[in-house]
């Protein structure tokens, strides 16, 4: 016996003591520790402990059998299995780490009861465990594939002798995680491995098929599937779209099963036509939204860049309530033509323009839009004309509406621009003076963060002026009688899909709350405060119609499940095979979390995220790429191999898509070749653009014929289905539904889709149409509103994330070629991005530097060009999207661009862009005549051009 002393008190005792006699520590705390060298070791209580040696003891008893069970040669090794595992002996893995605890043990071992050759082995066993598993698995599944090679060579016979799985498709058979991610590549047959793997577990690993159920999305594919597993293959799992799973859930578990919703739209529809007189809030917020709000979903200081403002003001249409609701006509004359031009559509310059003139229309304030002020700025080349002239009796005021804050600071402008606004705004406020004519001034922002309606209403009566609503009964009514087109059909639509998109991302009434906090924008609150009505009108009627929509079975079946979780009840599946999982929305995603929690069954979640392309439906591609992190644990197997596309197309469409670097890397391999995989048919663009278009898709369609013969199919795929009705605008070709026949190669086998609607198709060949750069072409470049991006994933890692998926998709729809109708001035980005990286073979005079949206720009600042008519002058012009005191270019000659100014020689003419019959350019009046009674200046240019 050896006195030590406590390490916890400190007082001295008996080595052989069961416990410090003085503070209670148990001995195992207190033994001495010794290295081999007899040099004591500096461990502390608080490291041992959590080392219970009793308990270590009878650990190392049971680890090598369920060691030797775990990795028994005939099981896969799953994740939970993996885990189990570790929650059993990884407790004194982890404490083992610390090198002291380690020796201490093995230096104890006797005095311990420990078997230092089963801690040793302990030890090196649980330090490559994981790696141990992967091998393990690894070579589980290559015996297997030796084992049942004769199998797999004929497992799919019943379907179609001449299917063989490859080895990718194979190795996805056989593994047997909880969750397996299968990254399936394009024309990879992932159908077809989805087959094999429901007779794989049916034929070898004895899974009863009721106890298996497929998922897909859409009836074509759970028809396809039915096909192949249920009467191919003769076996009875189920397979089923997720709705018609939950709808059938929901049936079963039901006294009274409801009926399905067709009629959504006539809901809504009814609600805002008919019942909203009785809501005046609702009613009120809805003039309201309509009025000042709709259509309109940004402004000025919510864009990075002044570019990038002025890019999304030249694709808008900003049109007043008076205009929509049919009030708005004005009788002008055309400079050139000396016709008169009637006007009956009011289309403003921004976003707080059209709401100042709604509100001054809905307070009963007369105005007029850009009237030319009487008195002409000292210096200017153009005609002032303030942004509205208001009227009341005989009060009469200008309202200028400045692009800046109200302190007359900027977020976009340089500071060279922002001090020529000012010296504008200088200048306006010194004519007006001079003159004596009232001016008011509003501003885009205001220091005290008010509504530019509340300081325009303010600023309105400290000025003499008289707000007289109009009767909102009477408005809406108007609204309803004339400007359904405009504004109710157009509202019921939005909300329809903000509705579906709001379910589809899980959120029930109380959701509404929770977006609320997501945002202080005042037209995205004031829109909530309307949806949160109608969707509750909605549910009440579907409610009373014993009713559910789409969106509703997956949320209800969702619900149902986590009560039948919360009894305890246990359904049958054991595997749950999910295929197009790219496309998965976050309730689809939640439904099949609960089922597999519940069912404890495998989840194979089948796709390819590099074709995720529905996020417009609610797809959320984070849900597919972050898969086994959602699940907690899983293996991501790849099928590389494809033999729809040759590998020369593969390489190009291949490194495309993964220019984004979140996208799953992967390198397919197909066995096919071909040299030039992508043709593009060039055309003019600049002059007859749809002919030129027919043209180059009819040269297309006559290579294809002249390599392949007539008898191929042909594909041409569009961006929108308005593509089609351009090509059969011009004659050339004539559609029915999907059908295309070219006139002039009647014979050829021609489908028209949209490259949305092509996803998982393979045809021959394929001629991709609409190339061209603008807001319509690929990419497109249709900004969703802000409303619904609340309730919809947008994928935001690369510009244009989905069209670019969108893009790659198209290029992979072909067996031999894809042709593209290539324009020459305005290549789309995603073309342009083509002939540069692989050097694709294209005439000198194709424009490669096009990336914005718009050709045209303003020579004075680089900004886009719009084409509207100019009242004030008569004369359809191209004209500045930038603030107009910042520049004021405007042309009424494309080709060339030659700012418009006053006359010098007459009074009210204007010099503008004219040609001679030799095509050389020159400035005329406006105001000449072939009379020779009107003004005959001319001014040559100086650049000859």
């Amino acid at each position: 016996m050896a006195l030590i002393n406590c390490p916890e008190c400190g007082n001295s005792i008996s080595d052989k003591a069961e416990s410090c006699p003085h503070c209670g520590l148990p001995a195992k705390h207190f033994v001495r520790l010794f290295r081999d060298n007899n040099e004591e070791l500096p461990l502390n209580s608080n490291e041992l402990k959590d080392f219970d040696p009793v308990e270590f003891r009878n650990s190392l008893v049971s680890f090598d059998r369920d060691y030797a069970s775990l990795l028994s040669p005939t099981r896969y090794i799953s994740s939970s299995d993996r885990v189990r595992f570790v929650a059993l002996y990884g407790k004194y893995h982890q404490i083992l780490k610390n090198d002291l605890i380690l020796q201490y043990a093995r230096t104890n071992a006797i005095k311990l009861q420990i078997d230092d050759v089963g801690l040793n082995r302990f030890v090196a066993k649980m330090e490559i465990l994981n790696s141990e598993i992967d091998k393990h698995n690894l070579a589980y599944i290559d015996r297997k594939l030796t084992e049942f090679k004769d199998y797999f060579d004929h497992i799919l016979d019943d379907i179609d002798p001449g299917i063989k799985l490859d080895d990718d498709q194979r190795r996805a058979v056989i593994t047997d995680d909880n969750h397996c991610l299968l990254v399936a590549g394009a024309g990879a047959g992932k159908t077809t491995t989805m087959a094999a793997k429901v007779k794989y577990l049916v034929n070898k690993q004895g899974v009863p098929p009721q106890d298996i159920i497929v998922i897909s999305y859409t009836n074509k594919a759970v028809n396809e599937l039915k096909e192949r597993i249920n009467k191919q293959l003769k076996i009875n799992a189920k397979v089923a779209t997720f709705h018609s799973f939950a709808f059938e859930m929901i049936r079963k578990a039901s006294q009274d099963p409801p009926d399905v919703n067709f009629s959504s739209y006539d809901i809504i529809l009814d609600m805002l036509v008919k019942q909203i007189f009785d809501n005046k809030q609702l009613m009120k917020n809805l003039v309201l939204f309509m009025g000042y709000y709709f259509d309109l979903p940004e402004e000025v200081f919510q864009f990075k860049t002044l570019n990038e403002y002025h890019l999304y003001k030249t694709a808008m249409d900003y049109e007043t309530l008076k205009s929509g609701l049919g009030e708005y006509i004005q009788k002008v004359a055309q400079k050139r033509s000396r016709s008169v031009r009637t006007i009956t559509g009011e289309f403003l310059r921004s976003t707080q323009e059209v709401q100042i003139a709604n509100f001054l229309y809905l307070n009963n304030i007369d105005y007029v839009y850009e009237k030319s002020y009487p008195y002409a700025l000292p210096q200017a080349r153009k005609k002032y004309t303030p942004d509205f002239f208001i009227s009341q009796a005989e009060n009469k005021a200008y309202i200028e509406h400045y692009g800046l804050t109200e302190d007359m600071k900027s977020f976009v402008f340089s500071a060279q621009e922002l001090a020529r606004y000012q010296k504008s705004i200088s200048d306006k406020r010194r004519l007006h003076k001079t003159n004596k004519t009232k001016l008011i001034e509003t501003w885009s922002f205001y220091n005290d963060r008010r509504t530019l309606m509340d300081h325009l209403k303010d600023t309105l009566l400290s000025n003499g002026f008289v707000l007289k609503p109009r009767d909102l009964d009477e408005v809406y009514r108007k609204i309803v009688e004339t400007g359904k087109d405009k504004y109710i059909f157009k509202l019921v639509w939005f909300t329809m899909k903000f509705i579906e998109q709001y379910k589809t991302s899980g959120y029930d009434e109380a959701g509404f709350n929770i977006l609320r906090r997501k945002t202080d924008n005042v037209r995205t609150l004031l829109y909530l405060d309307i949806a949160e009505e109608v969707f509750r009108h909605y549910q009440k009627i579907l409610k009373s119609k014993n009713q559910i929509d789409f969106a509703d079975m997956i949320n209800d079946a969702n619900f149902l499940l986590a009560e039948m979780q919360k009894q305890g009840v246990n359904l049958s599946y054991k595997y749950i095979i999910i295929d197009e999982f790219q496309d998965i929305a976050r309730q689809r995603f939640n439904l099949t979390k609960r089922l597999a929690d519940i069912t404890h069954a495998k989840v194979v979640a089948v796709g390819d995220d590099w074709q995720s392309i529905f996020a417009f439906a609610g797809s959320d591609i984070t849900l597919f790429t972050k898969f086994l992190d959602l699940m907690g644990s899983g293996t991501e197997l790849k099928i590389t191999h494809t033999y729809r596309n040759s590998q020369e197309l593969i390489n190009i469409a291949g490194n495309f898509i993964q220019k984004n670097s979140a996208q799953i890397r992967k390198q397919l391999i197909s066995p096919k070749r071909l040299s030039n995989p992508i043709k593009l048919e060039f055309f003019d663009d600049s002059k007859k653009p749809r002919q030129n278009l027919a043209d180059a898709v009819n040269r297309a369609i006559a290579n294809i014929i002249a390599e392949y013969g007539e008898n191929g199919s042909i594909l041409l795929i569009g961006r929108y289905n308005f593509d089609l009705y351009n090509l059969a605008t011009t004659g050339e070709f004539e559609y029915f539904n999907s059908r295309v026949v070219s006139k002039k190669y009647p014979k050829a086998k021609i489908t028209f889709m949209t490259a949305h609607s092509s996803k998982g198709l393979g045809y021959d060949n394929v001629i991709i149409l609409n190339m061209m750069d603008g807001q319509f072409g690929f990419p497109s470049r249709i900004q969703e509103d802000p409303i619904i991006e609340l309730v919809e994933y947008e994928d935001k890692t690369v510009p244009f994330a989905e069209e670019r998926r969108l893009f790659y998709v198209a290029l992979t729809r072909t067996k031999n070629r894809v042709y593209i109708a290539a324009p020459q001035s305005r290549p789309s980005q995603f073309l342009v991005e083509l002939i540069k990286d692989h050097d694709l073979p294209h005439p000198p005079q194709v424009n490669l530097n096009i990336i914005d949206v718009f050709k045209l720009k303003c020579p004075v600042c680089s900004f886009p060009l719009k084409y509207q008519f100019n009242k004030n002058y008569g004369l359809d012009l191209w004209q500045c999207a930038n603030d107009p005191e910042i520049c004021d270019f405007m042309t009424n000659d494309p080709r060339r661009l030659k700012d418009i100014f006053k006359c010098p020689k007459c009074r009210d003419g204007y010099m503008i862009v004219k040609q001679d019959k030799n095509k050389i350019g020159f400035y005329g009046c406006t105001n000449y005549n072939t009379a020779g009674t009107g003004c005959s200046n001319t001014i040559p240019f100086d650049d000859k051009s």
